[in-house]
């Protein structure tokens, strides 16, 4: 048989096949998803789209400028793989929804919301079954306000100590530490900023996810009235210089707050409090410089407040109290000035590795108030007479041998430091102020 008599015989047979496939496959219905992505089309830019209450399944894909509003009960549900939105638009403002089911995918970072786009407006949304919360890529100026974001739950992870783990830069200019090969079950962070500048954080529920906010080569953003509690990290940060932290809440995680790597920094009202594992920190510096750390509490802590590697640092009006070590400050620090603190009620006031010669202790004439202070004041300025010597009883035996931590406030510890804080003891590490306030600053 010809090549062509047998094209000619078979042709008309398979065309029947196909017909017969097409009569009987049930065609997809179309979805109230689809009608949203026909309506998302159709829309002029810079149009608002009112979305009625309702499950829409996505994914969607946001690429003119628009206003995507949800009336009360209006969900979208993602399909488990990819992003349940992506921003890759300017001046793209989604608000008002109940977000849910991304993808897992650490490698490919999938997230309930993922924004590529400038100038993008999240707001009064709820975000839960997710990788990562909102996650913003080479984008600036955005504004993420007032969502809830419900992780599933990173509590009770084992986290490494951020100091003796160290950081792994490549990790970091590589996107973020998401890239690296963490199980696949792992949770992401509830914001996650990258090379990214000028954003405004503020309002924002988080709870359960990995970490709460995270930031990587991110700028100049102002984070303000945020409530995270129940992570990892409440904020995890590297590489991020001029942002500003007002008035936050990072409570109950495994660690507070973790910051390395950045300088001109402000942090200012912020509470850190009972952030109680092994190795959490109420707030950690790690070469970080020319920042200002005033006005926070910093309570109820494993340590209170820890720097390292820091220059010219100023560290004014906080509250550091309750904590098991209040303040860790390795002598790596120098050019730092610490007064207006109040350091009452903790186990151990101060560690550090060495007599602290390079900071300073007071500033015009105010130093710092510690509650086992000598508190003549004979001219009634509100200053001690004496100077205060704070040492670090039993500090570097106590970080290689934890059961030395039962001499915590002992007889023999009091007295010790008792006679310390008047004379000086040769040979043990701490720090002098030459100004301790007789009284607890008043604090706004």
């Amino acid at each position: 048989m010809s090549r062509a008599r047998a094209v000619s015989i078979f042709r008309p047979a398979l065309l029947c096949a196909l017909l017969s496939i097409g009569a009987v496959a049930p065609a997809r219905a179309a979805t109230s998803g689809d009608a949203l992505r026909a309506e998302i089309a159709a829309a002029a830019p810079g149009a608002t789209v009112r979305v009625k209450a309702g499950i829409y399944d996505g994914p969607f894909v946001i690429e003119k400028s628009l206003h995507l509003l949800g009336e009360n009960g209006a969900v979208l549900r993602g399909d488990g793989v990819v992003h349940v939105i992506a921003v890759q638009a300017r001046d793209v403002e989604i608000g008002g929804f109940s977000i849910r089911r991304s993808g897992r995918n650490l490698f490919n970072d999938t997230a309930a919301v993922y924004i590529t786009a400038d100038r993008a407006f999240i707001h009064d949304n709820r975000i839960s079954d997710m990788l990562h919360g909102i996650y913003v890529r080479k984008a600036h100026d955005c504004r993420i306000q007032h969502n809830v974001i419900l992780g599933d739950g990173a509590r009770d992870e084992v986290i490494a100590d951020p100091v003796t783990a160290g950081l792994r830069a490549a990790d970091a200019a590589a996107g973020d530490l998401c890239s690296v090969p963490d199980p696949l079950d792992r949770r992401g962070n509830g914001i996650h900023l990258w090379n990214s500048s000028g954003h405004r954080i503020s309002g924002n529920r988080i709870r359960g996810t990995r970490d709460g906010i995270y930031f990587s080569f991110t700028n100049d953003t102002l984070t303000r009235d945020n409530d995270i509690a129940h992570v990892r990290y409440g904020l995890h940060y590297m590489y991020s210089d001029g942002n500003v932290f007002e008035r936050n809440v990072f409570s109950d995680n495994a660690a507070g707050a973790a910051l390395m790597y950045s300088k001109r920094l402000v942090l200012r009202a912020n509470r850190f409090v009972a952030n109680r594992s092994h190795r959490a920190y109420g707030l950690l510096l790690q070469s970080i410089d020319d920042t200002r750390i005033e006005n926070n509490t910093i309570e109820g802590n494993t340590v209170g407040l820890f720097l390292e590697n820091g220059n010219g640092d100023t560290i004014r009006a906080n509250r550091i109290v309750g904590n098991y070590v209040g303040l860790r400050v390795d002598d790596s620090t120098a050019g730092s000035r610490f007064f207006e603190n109040n350091f009452s009620g903790n186990i151990h006031p101060l560690e550090t590795s060495g007599n602290n010669g390079a900071n300073l202790w007071a500033v015009a004439g105010r130093g710092n108030h510690w509650d086992n202070a000598e508190s003549l004041d004979l001219n009634r300025d509100g200053v001690a007479d004496l100077p205060h010597h704070e040492a670090d009883l039993f500090g570097p035996w106590r970080r290689t041998l934890p059961a030395i931590g039962l001499l915590s406030a002992s007889p023999g510890e009091r007295l010790l430091r008792f006679i310390h804080s008047r004379l000086a003891l040769p040979g043990l590490p701490g720090a002098t102020d030459p100004h301790p306030l007789v009284a607890a600053p008043i604090t706004p």
